[in-house]
């Protein structure tokens, strides 16, 4: 292991108990704490104001018990001067109401007052930390994205993006004509015509709601960026990170593009939420460790692993015993180097109070104290190892976004759809990475792509080349149906410019709503598809499943096509798990 900590706010506290917490926080194995996150208006009371003499005494007192720190740059939540002066930096809603004040993660991140008093508290916060050798880590911001945050529909947001429609197509004239505003009277004279995908009656444009989707990655990716180069200006050797959140698949920014300016990449583990009955399964939380180890390849930091009941106003479920320490162990397998628990002791004020630590109000070490002991005494000596994967799957930001727009399904989800492909690996005990579509995955003896509807000509052949080289690709439902504009293809049997690959073509197709399977057969046993029914005529691949009932029996639900010295495996539905493991079976045989 890296470091083994805990999340620690003094500014909750004050001084008094910082002596004997530390002491505990050794007691229980750690070396090191993660400070700062949420403290603005300590380090600056008032508006270019600085001060660091609370933060300085709680360093020194760390520093005598050999305590390494991760330094965080608060910029998740503003002091009460910023918003009092600066009212124009709040978030607005797809409905034109402004965040109020009093909440996290109200800002736009594109307000340039915002983004230069954040810039100006990291570089205030650099300079005055940056030959401080007991930091070993910088964190900026906390969590992009959470809790909605990712979207905003502010008169700053729709300049912005103007700016960034201009920049990608090379008149008004271009973007009519691969929007296809003819449809629907909407043929624009000028680029300031073009509105924010609000709310409506009916939907908007595709190709508007993607290149919207595309606008907010490139707005969160560019606040993240430049907070991480306000750090890097004042010393380019400190390390920096950002903490992504659970869930951050669904988000509205790609978090591939996030993390290329980190250092590396945190992780938030919270296998259970305020308001939930439940915790996710092993298969699930493994694939979310996993899609965060994805983002850069390297092993990676868990920043807040969850000891004890969370929630703000609905609280749920509340770990077992020794699970959450299972939860750290399990996340360890998955190139987990360095593991921080959150909290060292629950805050008996303000919106969190109902986030248990380690400790809880009564401040007394009981029975998660001692478990977290044991996490940290069992971790302390295990020597992480990446994980080394025969098998990927592609994560593509425009399709995820593409089928978010016009899912097609009630049913559907992307993230559900990813990790019941996962599961089939998990189950079997086979590492996988999860990786961008920009990536050169050649390497990879198994390839997945899940619902890729968005692929351009250049993925095409090098997937194309891939297989014909010998390796196996794993092609779902939907896969290039779309192009870069969000556009369906014209003139071409889907799956579009793939037929030879997948030996097969989609002769009909329909949807299954909530409730809805439609029976399949493979090897003569029952089985159902799921969410998509794509009527597959073989044009040289070897049938795997068959729709049973007329009038589509005719028809195959799965095939298997040789290509060169490779396969490719064409799944036209969402299977129930008997079908599709055994589908896995033939999938992953060698």
């Amino acid at each position: 292991m890296k470091y083994l900590g805990v999340d620690y706010y003094p500014e909750q506290w004050g001084l008094q108990l910082a002596d004997e917490d530390l002491d505990n926080i050794v007691e229980l194995g750690a070396n090191l704490i993660r400070i700062g996150d949420f403290a603005w208006d300590r380090f600056e009371p008032e508006e270019g104001k600085y001060d660091f003499s609370f933060f300085d005494e709680f360093i020194e007192k760390a520093k005598k018990r050999d305590l390494k720190i991760m330094m965080c740059v608060p910029t998740a939540t503003m002091p009460s001067w910023l918003y009092e002066k600066y009212p124009q930096i709040m978030n607005e809603n797809e409905y034109g109401y402004r965040q109020p004040y009093g909440a996290r993660r109200g800002y736009c991140v594109n307000s340039d007052v915002y983004l230069e008093k954040g810039i100006a508290l990291a570089k205030a916060m650099a300079q005055h930390y940056k030959n401080e050798k007991s930091i070993v880590a910088w964190q900026v911001d906390n969590e992009i994205g959470h809790e909605g945050s990712d979207m905003c529909y502010c008169p700053e947001c729709h300049r912005k993006f103007i700016e960034y429609l201009q920049g990608r197509y090379a008149d008004i004239s271009d973007l009519n004509a691969r929007w296809g505003t003819s449809f629907w009277t909407q043929t624009y004279s000028s680029f300031k015509q073009i509105p924010l995908p609000r709310p409506s009656f009916t939907p908007h444009n595709p190709s508007l709601r993607l290149e919207w989707e595309r606008f907010r990655s490139h707005s969160n990716t560019n606040f993240i960026k430049a907070l991480v180069g306000a750090i890097k200006s004042v010393d380019e050797t400190l390390v920096v990170t950002h903490d992504f959140e659970g869930g951050t698949i669904n988000k509205h920014f790609s978090p591939f593009e996030v993390a290329k300016c980190l250092d590396f990449v945190s992780y938030n583990n919270y296998p259970v939420w305020g308001g939930q009955k439940a915790p996710m399964s092993e298969s699930d939380l493994a694939f979310s460790v996993d899609f965060a180890r994805g983002f850069k390849r390297e092993k990676i930091w868990v920043t807040e692993s969850i000891m004890g009941q969370q929630g703000h106003n609905d609280i749920g479920y509340a770990p077992k015993p020794d699970e959450a320490k299972k939860w750290a162990l399990q996340s360890l397998d998955h190139g987990v180097e360095t593991v921080i628990f959150f909290r060292y002791r629950g805050f008996i004020k303000g919106a969190e109070q109902f986030c248990f630590g380690i400790l809880d109000s009564d401040n007394e070490k009981r029975r998660k104290y001692y478990e977290t002991q044991a996490f940290m005494k069992e971790a302390r000596e295990r020597e992480i190892e990446y994980p080394k994967a025969d098998v990927c799957i592609v994560y593509d930001y425009d399709s995820k976004s593409s089928m978010a727009i016009q899912r097609q399904s009630d049913v559907f989800s992307y993230e559900g759809e990813c990790q019941k492909l996962y599961k089939q690996l998990y189950k079997r005990h086979i590492n996988c990475d999860i990786i961008d579509s920009s990536v050169d995955f050649s390497s990879y003896k198994t390839v997945i792509l899940p619902y890729m509807i968005i692929m351009d000509e250049q993925f095409k052949a090098r997937l194309k080349k891939y297989v014909n080289d010998g390796g196996t690709v794993v092609m779902t439902a939907r896969c290039g149906w779309k192009d870069k504009d969000n556009n369906l293809i014209f003139g071409e049997r889907l799956p579009a410019g793939l037929s030879d690959l997948t030996g097969c073509v989609i002769e009909e197709h329909e949807t299954l709503l909530s409730g809805q399977s439609s029976p399949c057969l493979y090897n003569r046993k029952e089985g159902h598809g799921l969410v998509f029914e794509e009527l597959l005529t073989l044009k040289g691949a070897q049938q795997l499943v068959s729709w049973k009932d007329n009038p589509y029996g005719k028809y195959s639900a799965a095939a298997v096509n040789c290509y060169g010295k490779g396969r490719c495996f064409y799944l036209g539905s969402s299977f129930d798990e008997e079908t599709l493991t055994a589908l896995f079976n033939e999938i992953l045989r060698q």
